[in-house]
């Protein structure tokens, strides 16, 4: 059932703020390689050092938002850049509101 998808995605404090902070990437992250916070989203280092956490840890709770349908991953040559996936969120709103 996607709606415990998506409650699972949003039970974490971590994941929870990881998708704040993804609502306005530039102000949230400073970019220190080329195509960092652009149309492309945010590299999973940058998301793990502003959590305090390790990247294997961030790129777990980035697996979690995604099969939730709440990010969208792109890969640009070697990184995975990470953004929110509006339309994804828009969904689970829906479905968040009409299962209660």
């Amino acid at each position: 059932m996607r709606e415990v998808e998506i409650a699972k995605a949003l039970s974490s404090g971590t994941r929870a703020r990881i998708l704040n902070w993804l609502r306005d990437p530039a102000r949230n992250f400073e970019s220190r390689v080329a195509g960092d916070l652009a149309e492309e989203g945010v590299c999973v280092n940058l998301i793990a050092a502003k959590a305090g956490i390790s990247q294997p840890t961030a790129s777990r709770h980035l697996s979690v938002l995604k099969e939730a349908g709440l990010v969208e991953t792109a890969r640009v040559a070697q990184r995975k850049y990470h953004r929110r996936d509006e339309a994804g969120i828009e969904e689970a709103k829906q479905i968040l509101m009409e299962g209660f």
